[in-house]
This record gives C-alpha cells, sequence and structure tokens, in this order.
C-alpha cells in the first residue's frame, strides 16, 4: 500500500464511522457518508496533506479512490 492510501486509510479510520472497510468506488453517498460529512473530510484530508482542493474539483471527487487519486496527482 502506497504511504498516500495508508494515510488516507488512517483518516478514514479516524474521521469516517463507516463500521466496515471502507470500498473506495462507491459514492460516498453510497457509502453511507453525508454530503455535509464528505466536506468535512475533504477539509481534514487537504490539511494533512497539505493540498488545496478547490469547490469545482470536490465537485467530482465523489469517491474515496477519486479523492485517492487527486492525491496522487497533486502530490506527484
Amino acid at each position: 500500500m502506497a504511504a498516500t492510501e495508508s494515510r488516507l486509510m488512517a483518516l478514514i479510520d479516524e474521521h469516517l464511522d463507516l463500521g466496515r472497510a471502507p470500498d473506495l468506488e462507491r459514492e460516498f453517498a453510497d457509502s453511507g457518508i453525508s454530503s455535509m460529512d464528505a466536506v468535512a473530510f475533504i477539509k481534514v484530508v487537504s490539511r494533512e496533506f497539505d493540498v488545496t482542493i478547490p469547490p469545482e474539483d470536490c465537485d467530482k471527487i465523489g469517491t474515496l479512490g477519486k479523492l485517492l487519486a487527486y492525491l496522487d496527482s497533486k502530490l506527484g
């Protein structure tokens, strides 16, 4: 598991109460993550990784997998 993925998984465990292992390909709503929780979580992730995620990009990030890919693209 890559370092970015490991850090993201730790944040998921810490901040999202999923009650199961996260499915990175499921939409937030299908995973039981409300839109408010998703926005709050993306803010936590942006602070943790020191990455600015503009609102127009947040609209495109609908799964945890897309969030991971976004981080990978920004962190190189």
